[in-house]
């Protein structure tokens, strides 16, 4: 009984990744997650271009603090910013690890910027500081 529960299971499983059901998320997934992200709530402020409202919203586009160390633009994603640039709203009560992971990755190699992805993991130790 054992072996005929074990061997449904595992046609269960080959059926549904066959049919894309179980389709593991990769980078590209998590880029094109972002991709849309950015642009349904984050463009109204930062544009489409990445280049920000001067004054106002900083550009994202050729910034350091966006392209540098990942930790401190997480930090501003969960937790937003008030300050000299300008004021950002938290995103930790509305978007999930893998959206703010997916929406950085985007900005970090969106336009002119070159850095590398941001994971989920990443995301999850700095979501309760």
């Amino acid at each position: 009984m054992r072996i005929f529960a074990v061997t449904l299971l595992a046609l269960a499983f080959f059926i549904l990744a066959g049919a894309g059901l179980l389709k593991a998320q990769g980078p590209e997934d998590l880029l094109r997650q972002g991709r849309g992200i950015y642009h349904d709530t984050c463009a109204q402020c930062h544009r489409a271009s990445g280049q920000g409202l001067p004054g106002t919203f900083p550009a994202l586009d050729k910034n350091p603090f966006v392209v540098g160390d990942p930790g401190p633009v997480i930090a501003t994603v969960l937790n937003g910013l008030k300050g000299k640039l300008g004021q950002m709203p938290a995103w930790k009560d509305k978007l999930s690890d893998r959206e703010i992971a997916g929406v950085l990755t985007y900005i970090r190699q969106a336009w002119s910027n070159q850095a590398p992805a941001v994971t989920p993991a990443m995301v999850a130790p700095l979501r309760g500081k």
